[in-house]
């Protein structure tokens, strides 16, 4: 055999011999695990990621309430013009978008009824004049000793009834506007520009046309949220909102500057009445959008509603963190729920971590998600 061959035979016959030597080193012995007490579960640390744990402290759970908004109008700045009386636009003098004065014509109607309250109020000037006439008259007779005082009584009394006339007809004439005989002339009610007009020449129109013009200031848009019921109470004054309006290309900021009152009878929601942080060109009233609002729940322990298991179809538990993978069922009593979370009433304290994501990991015997 070459001496080369000979050398490798022996190198192999070495290296097979100290493998032979070698002993298999048994895994070192791990501690036994502490005993559970009743209720509680422990889970391997790779399980932990699955999970979030929350502490749970005394002030309400800050949280965004979402609802479907529009933009409006301000109330206060703007103004709706209607016509006063039944008749026919003979002339539209203001256009969109035409800047206006308080008393500057926007329209002049043909009306019937205007020639009628006009004529009342001429008459009843007549007939007042006459009665004035007529009451100091009486009272130089009395004065001359030659007058009745039943006379003057009744002169006093149709002077009385004539000036009630008079003021009646006047306010009645003078809330039709300018114009005579039988036109009325529609003004503009403030200053600002003509927003909307929903009227043409020798259209028809009335009191219950509904509004002719809108004037008033196109930048005084603010933002109008239907907020669910449950939700209301949540919300004050001064929260802030975020406003998302698909036709910009960015969220826009504001506050809460009032929470409706009433309630719509149908879809159970209550209007929100937010204002703009800044005002932005490109707004529209009518716009379609959603608005998110900060609210905060009320005081003392509230948990999102992911935290809540359901045991044997009625029970509520919560998982609560004792030590780093040891976790321990809690029964609590829960109040209503309300934008995904639930105040707790018993069962947890101030201090508690409790799992927020992942507790049915921790439960498989679970049979329903709250």
């Amino acid at each position: 055999m070459p001496r080369f061959a000979r050398f490798v035979a022996v190198t192999c016959l070495l290296a097979l011999a100290a493998c032979s030597d070698k002993q298999e080193v048994p895994p070192a012995p791990t501690e036994n695990a502490a005993p559970l007490a009743p209720g509680q579960v422990r889970v391997k640390p790779a399980s932990l990621k699955y999970m979030e744990i929350q502490e749970m402290g005394t002030q309400g759970a800050v949280h965004v309430v979402w609802a479907p908004a529009r933009v409006a109008f301000r109330e206060e700045q703007v103004a709706e013009v209607v016509a006063p009386a039944s008749g026919r636009i003979l002339q539209v003098q203001a256009q969109v978008g035409d800047v206006v004065k308080a008393g500057t014509p926007l329209a002049t109607l043909s009306s019937p009824d205007a020639s009628r309250v006009r004529a009342d109020y001429a008459n009843a000037q007549v007939e007042l004049r006459v009665a004035q006439a007529e009451a100091r008259r009486q009272q130089l007779m009395m004065e001359k000793g030659i007058g009745i005082e039943a006379e003057l009584l009744v002169a006093e009394a149709k002077l009385q009834e004539a000036r009630h006339n008079a003021d009646v007809a006047s306010r009645a004439a003078s809330f039709l506007g300018g114009g005579g005989s039988d036109t009325l002339l529609l003004r503009a009610p403030r200053a600002g520009v003509v927003i909307n007009r929903n009227t043409t020449p020798g259209a028809s129109v009335g009191p219950d046309s509904g509004s002719l013009f809108t004037v008033g200031d196109p930048t005084a848009l603010w933002i109008n949220a239907d907020v669910f019921e449950s939700d209301l109470s949540t919300i004050a004054q001064g929260a802030p909102v975020q406003v998302v309006v698909a036709s910009l290309d960015r969220p826009l900021t504001g506050k809460v500057t009032r929470v409706g009152s009433a309630l719509n009878a149908q879809t159970r929601r209550g209007q929100v009445f937010i204002t703009l942080d800044d005002s932005n060109p490109n707004l529209r009233a009518g716009m379609l959008a959603r608005a998110g609002i900060q609210s905060r729940a009320a005081e003392g322990l509230s948990v999102p509603v992911t935290s809540v298991l359901i045991k044997d179809g009625q029970r509520s538990i919560v998982f609560i963190q004792v030590s780093d993978n040891v976790f321990e069922a809690r029964t609590v009593s829960l109040g209503q729920p309300s934008n995904g979370y639930i105040p707790v009433l018993s069962g947890i304290q101030p201090g508690d971590k409790v799992v927020t994501k992942g507790g049915l990991l921790l439960d498989g015997a679970a049979n329903q998600l709250l």
